[in-house]
């Protein structure tokens, strides 16, 4: 989904592997599953918060079963539940990011990171 909105994704597959991606690269934006092997979300996004540039980088908690508070509550900044829309994606990206807000299928502006 986030290809068609032109931008760039890294998936890990587990909460220890996020932390290794976040400690190597610099991410506009981080989408975080609450359930994952290794580590959960919970852990995983209080270590993003303890590294330098944790506290600026904006976390979005993804899942379906949780609420907005509870997200809050885990140092995230906000909640996209499960299963994603588009529309929602797109609206998040443009809240959270300096995302350039092309449509779906449109490319982003060149030298631009959109996620």
């Amino acid at each position: 989904m986030l290809e068609r909105l032109a931008c760039s994704a890294e998936i890990a597959e587990d909460g220890a592997r996020a932390i290794e991606c976040f400690r190597r690269n610099e991410y506009d934006l981080v989408l975080m599953g609450w359930q994952m092997p290794v580590m959960d979300g919970f852990e995983a996004t209080a270590r993003m918060r303890a590294m330098p540039r944790g506290q600026a980088t904006p976390i979005i908690g993804t899942t379906p079963g949780r609420d907005r508070a509870e997200c809050l509550a885990a140092g995230m900044n906000d909640l996209m539940p499960k299963p994603f829309q588009i529309e929602k994606l797109r609206l998040a990206l443009l809240r959270w990011t300096s995302w350039p807000g092309v449509k779906e299928s449109g490319g982003c502006q060149a030298g631009t990171t959109c996620v």
